[in-house]
């Protein structure tokens, strides 16, 4: 980045001589136009020294000699002004103001050399803006339509400030009650203390305590998102005079988008998965990948997608009885469906892992990792099993890492066991050496089991005490009931996702089925994704209907005391 030194002549006798002190060598040649030529400086006093007659001694004066003792300093003044126009969004003025010494931040855009605006100009930047609510909302989406009505409204609206200064075309007017907020924490306690309620912020402000809602059908969550057809991205162009603009646009440095599929990572969570018994069944029946049917396309488009599955495959394992025990074992053809949703991890704390012995664990490593399929939670032994799962996607740091601390014993791995990881000092260790080096740790439980939506008191405190180690997300993966969500210290936690693949159909709760899918954005959680299915024919969740979906978040948000 070009920048521009003055060289200042100072005056040394009256004759004029000058030293001119030389440009360091690692600063290149500028590229700007050459400064006025310098003036000479007064004396001390205010007053040029008096110029001697033709042929007159020269006598310097004790005002005209440089004392010694002391450095003349001068400031050089910014050949270009930089401005901004209301509406413009506020990380962009804020690195603005931090260009180059060649430019001089002024607050008056009419009289700036360089112009900042959403008008008409040179192209600098585009940034899209986003619709939320806080997360304990219902409702998925909205129209266009109904955000300009509530805008124009102001009930219950909360905005970034630099959206006080938008153009009206996009929303209208805004009501007077609709407050403006620079601090996005501060807007999200606003917003969910005056629920139902609505935020439009920038799209990489985005938090997990915050629901994006889709618009008109579009969501930036996806990577297929087209910011030039979304009625909330703004263009940021660049006025003023020639040069000084070009200057500004070769000078800049900062981005060009808030929006960059490059940097975003979509990872679907889900609960538990146990090809067995009646669900085992009915793939006999009817086929083995009618279980994914309706949720594939949530893992399949998923970048990093999970399943905790709790029963390991065997060649031995004898055709399914639907009315079976709880000694479980899964066919290796079942296999297929892991491969066929697209399954990139496999959790292994699940404590019915060895009740085929522990050759069918070992038997199922081989299959995950004949794949490539990563594991966490569970191994060939106590060391593997501690390993975590590490991942880098689009910059994304992430690693999963899980344990079991209900057992039972022959679940447990050990020196030269096969089985799943039980927790013990070094688990909570481990999140904070992983978060210490840049992961955005995935940390899950296999706890006890509650046929209830409400965590417990002490179900609470333990999952809190892996956020307190450094974990970005707590995932409950033993839950067969559905059970509410917490954010913890910016951190989420679902305390269980219920059943993905069982067959318990007993009850309502262990019917609905979550996949929760975590969205990466630029090295942290940006949002979560709930996709609700309710389990059919003993196997096979299906999407919910809309009256379906408003049943079971209603109920887990009030469980979860929002």
């Amino acid at each position: 980045m070009a920048r521009l030194y003055l060289l200042v002549l100072f005056w040394l006798t009256a004759c004029g001589s000058a030293t001119v002190t030389p440009l360091p060598h690692a600063i290149p040649p500028s590229t700007f136009p050459a400064p006025p030529t310098p003036q000479l400086l007064p004396s001390p006093t205010g007053h040029l020294p008096p110029t001697p007659a033709l042929g007159e001694a020269v006598v310097p004066t004790a005002s005209a000699l440089p004392l010694p003792t002391e450095t003349a300093t001068f400031t050089a003044v910014p050949p270009f002004t930089i401005a901004a126009e209301v509406g413009v969004p506020l990380d962009l003025v804020t690195l603005a103001h931090a260009l180059p010494a060649q430019f001089a931040w002024v607050d008056d855009a009419g009289t700036a050399d360089v112009v900042l605006t959403l008008a008409a100009g040179e192209p600098l930047a585009e940034w899209v803006y986003v619709v939320a609510a806080p997360f304990a909302t219902i409702e998925d989406e909205m129209t266009l339509a109904a955000l300009q009505a509530g805008w124009q409204n102001g009930d219950a609206l909360f905005a970034s400030a630099e959206l006080a200064g938008w153009d009206t075309v996009v929303l209208g007017e805004p009501a007077p009650s609709v407050l403006f907020l620079s601090d996005v924490a501060e807007m999200s306690q606003q917003a969910w203390a005056e629920r139902p309620s609505l935020v439009i912020l920038p799209f990489h402000q985005l938090r997990p305590d915050l629901k994006l809602l889709r618009l008109d059908g579009a969501s930036p969550l996806t990577s297929d998102f087209d910011p030039a057809a979304y009625p909330l991205t703004v263009k940021v162009n660049v006025v003023g005079e020639e040069t000084a603009v070009a200057e500004f646009l070769a000078a800049w440095d900062g981005p060009t988008t808030n929006w960059d599929a490059g940097k975003l990572t979509r990872l679907a969570m889900s609960g538990v998965t146990a090809l067995t018994r009646a669900t085992a069944f009915q793939m006999e029946i009817g086929g083995i990948l009618a279980p994914g049917q309706a949720v594939g396309p949530v893992l399949q488009t998923a970048d990093i997608a999970h399943v905790s599955n709790e029963v390991s495959f065997t060649p031995d394992c004898p055709y399914p009885n639907p009315i079976g025990g709880t000694t479980f074992c899964s066919h290796e053809s079942y296999f297929e469906l892991l491969t066929w949703l697209g399954i990139d991890v496999v959790e292994l704390t699940g404590n019915h892992i060895n009740d085929w012995g522990t050759d069918a664990l070992l038997h199922s490593l081989d299959l995950y990792k004949e794949v490539g399929m990563a594991v966490f939670g569970g191994g060939a032994d106590l060391e593997a099993a501690q390993q975590p799962a590490l991942f880098e996607h689009n910059g994304n740091r992430i690693a999963f890492v899980g344990c079991n601390p209900v057992g039972p014993a022959f679940a447990w791995a050990g020196a030269d066991k096969p089985g799943s990881r039980p927790c013990d000092a070094g688990f909570a260790a481990q999140i904070a050496e992983l978060a210490a080096g840049g992961y955005l740790v995935i940390a899950t439980l296999q706890y006890n089991e509650f046929y209830h939506y409400a965590a417990t008191a002490q179900q609470k405190a333990d999952f809190a005490e892996l956020v307190a180690a450094g974990a970005t997300a707590v995932s409950g993966s033993q839950a067969h009931h559905a059970q509410g969500f917490a954010f913890v210290d910016g951190a989420f936690i679902h305390y269980g996702l219920g059943n993905l693949f069982f067959d318990q159909m007993d009850q309502l709760g262990t019917r609905q089925a979550f996949v929760d899918t975590y969205v990466f954005y630029d090295g942290r959680l940006l949002n979560v994704e709930l996709w609700t299915g309710l389990i059919e024919n003993y196997c096979c969740p299906r999407e919910m209907t809309a009256e379906e979906r408003r049943a079971v978040l209603t109920a887990v948000f009030q469980a979860s005391d929002w």
